[in-house]
């Protein structure tokens, strides 16, 4: 991520968070899906979606599904989207949008410039010590993880596919996308390849996606 955030801790319970987690990733799950994933009961992931719902994290919707009883869709409310790494960003925003006013878009390219450099020299001499692409993609990931970034990596045929699913800055990268471009061109200089977004969530996305040439 182009700005640090702090690890992600959601629930002091280990089945809860990977629920949080769960839900997070794919937006919405039933609860024999989530049992399916966490290789629990159905009553035992009822039980904790409860415990959930009355700390005002959880909600659900009947979803229709042909003849018979509608199920239940589980996903996280607006409330439990502040469990995940924050980096005090309307104090940032409110900043940044004195700094365009007064000084012009072209000091906002500077400043995000400035930090992308910063991120640059950590990744890379985080990464310095792994050789061979694939080991370096992996490392990527994993550092991303460290810093607190929901994210999954995988691979489809000749292209590296990155997946991130939370933000920090998220509500700077909705009115500043600039933010998301540079984070672009930092993996394009530390991976040096022609790295492309596929989609952003300073658009509205639920994640971000790049897609990488693993050659």
């Amino acid at each position: 991520m182009l700005f640090f955030a702090m690890p992600i801790k959601v629930d002091d319970n280990p089945t809860r968070q990977k629920i949080i987690t769960l839900l997070k990733k794919n937006g919405g799950m039933t609860i024999e899906e989530l049992s399916k994933k966490i290789s629990i009961s159905p009553m035992g992931i009822r039980q904790h979606l409860l415990s959930l719902e009355k700390k005002g994290l959880v909600s659900y919707t009947a979803k229709k599904h042909g003849i018979g009883r509608p199920g239940f869709v589980y996903m996280l409310t607006e409330s439990a989207d502040d469990l995940f790494p924050k980096t005090y960003d309307r104090f940032l925003l409110d900043i940044l949008k004195e700094v365009k006013k007064n000084d012009g878009q072209e000091k906002i390219n500077r400043i995000f410039g400035w930090q992308r450099d910063k991120v640059l020299r950590h990744k890379k001499e985080a990464l310095s010590g792994l050789s061979g692409f694939d080991e370096i993609m992996q490392g990527l990931k994993n550092l991303l993880v460290s810093e607190g970034c929901l994210a999954d990596l995988e691979k489809e045929g000749d292209r590296y596919i990155l997946k991130t699913y939370n933000c920090p800055i998220r509500k700077v990268a909705t009115e500043f996308n600039e933010v998301c471009l540079e984070e672009l061109q930092l993996f394009r200089e530390l991976l040096h390849r022609n790295v492309s977004m596929v989609q952003c969530m300073g658009q509205g996305s639920s994640s971000c996606i790049f897609s990488i040439p693993s050659a």
